[in-house]
């Protein structure tokens, strides 16, 4: 099976800032170390003002200000696009949470099941195009303990011309891959493991 992960948009963008803020910090050594009278002056100044009493009270009002964040609601966090196949064309879009559970395509049922607490699997389909999805219903924009999962996704001959899982993970970034034909495991680094027993299912 082969294995493509997504997220490293984010490490890059990571060490970009890293960068960035190291060139702020030398730009404003180097200022300090000029020893400006202005600069002298500013923290004579900043002193004075410590101590006087108008501005402790400014102080005592002063709070930390709360972040509140959008409360849970539905993200489509895997979709599976294909166009330019057949009629006969069948891909299928596969999803585990760190507990193992499954939501996808079942062939002993021939049915998708939604084993994934708070979450919801579009259904099969197939034909010359089409899309599933798997959506995460609670879902918190900026939260930090949002759910990470793995996904699978299985494309059956004949393979469409084009194939494309796009992912959303935890922090909300989103990302898509092509994918070729036979099985591709797609998950987040860190992300839950695919169960080592899963298999794509005989079309």
């Amino acid at each position: 099976m082969e294995v493509a992960t997504y997220g490293r948009p984010a490490r890059l963008i990571v060490i970009a800032l890293v960068a960035l803020l190291g060139v702020a910090v030398m730009a404003s050594g180097s200022a300090t170390a000029s020893g400006s009278s202005q600069a002298v002056a500013a923290k004579k100044k900043c002193k004075k003002h410590k101590r006087s009493a108008g501005v402790a009270k400014k102080k005592k009002k002063c709070k930390l200000k709360k972040v509140v964040l959008p409360a849970p609601a539905p993200l489509v966090r895997g979709t599976l696009t294909w166009s330019g196949g057949v009629s006969s064309s069948q891909v299928d879009l596969h999803a585990f949470d760190a507990s193992g559970n499954h939501s996808g395509w079942v062939a002993d049922t021939a049915t998708v099941v939604n084993n994934i607490p708070s979450a919801a699997h579009s259904g099969d389909v197939g034909g010359a195009s089409g899309t599933e999805t798997f959506t995460d219903n609670i879902f918190v924009i900026g939260g930090s303990t949002n759910r990470e999962f793995s996904y699978v996704a299985c494309v059956y001959s004949p393979v469409p011309g084009s194939v494309v899982f796009t992912g959303v993970a935890s922090n909300g970034q989103t990302t898509s891959l092509p994918v070729g034909g036979g099985g591709t495991a797609l998950s987040v680094p860190g992300g839950p493991p695919i169960p080592a027993s899963f298999t794509c299912p005989t079309a």
